[in-house]
């Protein structure tokens, strides 16, 4: 117990929060913010950052055929079942600089210490997901770990196109072409790549003997109630849907109001119902919102003709989020026979929410408690790639605080000492593991 403890003392929080603020020089925008979105070159040069601490932290990097990385520290016994961690770099557009992050450098951070101190028994694995984030494409998060996880990716998912019209299948073969110099596939040729890289990306899940995220809550509890760590119970899933409203494009000055037939009115009124039909939904609770909307023509002398709206609800309740979604479904129709609008309903994503393995939820109980840590087990409302891992694998989280609950925004802060709590819980848990 003593050398454990040792080992722990090991993690160096200064180290920590020096490279979370190197990494998040890559894509600094005006705000403060950081913008480096999947598959972009800001993406690249994150990722080759983020080698170059891998490889000074003594692991081997492997990269699978749509871009993971996995960082590899032999174990002493190559039999045994592999341990791994990890979390993603990738953000939304304007972010913070902790969302992902703070779980790979952590992660990276207790493999120096682990490899400068005679390494574990078993091996170590090291992982960082590409796209977690839906930013950029819009389809379901965790494309990476989902690859990974051997889950089912979508033609229309891969044929998804972000802001200026780049294919998804085509950017995931942009960032092969980059780092190995392979050609890079034209939209024609992009889409069988692209699957066929999927199929080889596949992991072997059967030989891990458990998966640990270490990442900020993007939630208020802990910062409210001053626990230290969250001990995650289970992860809420989301329902997106695309909805593409079609009125009648007019003249905005020539048509009479009760002649109109306003697709973005239209849509403003599915927005309230969304909100509305959440907030139904107490006990277990559901959450319900709009984050794309884009009219056309969008400007102002001509009355919105066409309005697509992307609506994301989410429970970590499977039966609460399908009755709620089911009433927003009812709720659009309702809207567009009173306003005489053509509607149309895309289900994107549809997931289940995931519970974690409760023997890795009481082991990280006993670690906290080891540590003389105020931990708490809570369900987490936002997604994350250990969601996609525990349907294939026993899988936990850790959960440190984010000032105000603020996340995805400039404002996203998890002090020094914070960081550096969350990475000896995830050290001794892999200590943990490693002896049991």
């Amino acid at each position: 117990m003593t050398q454990r403890k040792n080992l722990i003392e090991q993690i160096d929080g200064a180290r920590l929060a020096r490279q979370i603020e190197q990494l998040s020089e890559i894509g600094r925008t005006p705000q403060g913010g950081v913008t480096r979105l999947a598959f972009t070159r800001e993406d690249m040069a994150g990722r080759e950052l983020l080698r170059a601490w891998m490889r000074e932290a003594g692991l081997e990097i492997q990269r699978d055929a749509i871009g993971n990385l996995i960082g590899v520290l032999r174990g002493k016994n190559p039999d045994a079942p592999v341990l791994a961690c990890g979390s993603h770099i990738d953000t939304v557009i304007n972010a913070g600089k902790y969302d992902g992050i703070v779980g790979v450098l952590s992660a990276v951070e207790c493999a120096r210490v682990l490899h400068e101190h005679g390494g574990l028994n078993a091996p170590l694995h090291v992982m960082n997901f590409v796209m977690e984030e839906s930013a950029r494409f819009g389809a379901g998060y965790g494309f990476g770990s989902r690859v990974m996880e051997g889950a089912e990716i979508s033609k229309q998912e891969l044929f998804a196109r972000d802001r200026s019209k780049v294919l998804m299948a085509r950017a995931i073969q942009e960032l092969k072409g980059w780092e190995t110099g392979s050609k890079i596939a034209t939209e024609r040729t992009a889409l069988q790549a692209a699957q066929h890289d999927i199929a080889a990306s596949r992991y072997d899940w059967s030989r891990v003997r458990a998966f640990l995220e270490l990442h900020i809550e993007q939630g208020p509890v802990l910062a409210r109630t001053g626990k230290q760590i969250g001990i995650v119970t289970a992860v809420a899933a989301p329902t997106r849907l695309q909805i593409l409203v079609t009125g009648e494009q007019n003249h905005s000055g020539a048509t009479p109001m009760s002649m109109r037939h306003d697709a973005l009115a239209a849509g403003a009124e599915i927005i309230l119902a969304v909100e509305r039909i959440a907030n139904e939904f107490t006990a277990p609770p559901v959450v319900g919102t709009v984050g794309v909307i884009q009219a056309e023509p969008n400007v102002m002398n001509s009355i919105p003709g066409r309005v697509e709206l992307r609506v994301d609800i989410r429970s970590a309740d499977a039966q609460a989020k399908r009755e709620c979604a089911a009433a927003v479904q009812r709720a659009i129709q309702w809207i567009a026979r009173k306003r005489g609008v053509a509607v149309e309903v895309t289900i994107l994503t549809d997931e289940a929410p995931v519970e974690f393995a409760p023997d890795i939820v009481n082991l990280l109980e006993r670690v906290c408690a080891a540590q003389n840590i105020d931990a708490v087990k809570m369900p987490s409302g936002g997604g994350h790639d250990a969601a996609h891992i525990a349907r294939v694998a026993p899988a936990g989280m850790i959960f440190i605080p984010s000032r105000d609950g603020v996340s995805h925004d400039p404002r996203e802060f998890s002090s020094p000492a914070e960081i550096l709590c969350g990475a000896q819980v995830l050290l001794g848990a892999l200590l943990a593991l490693d002896t049991e």
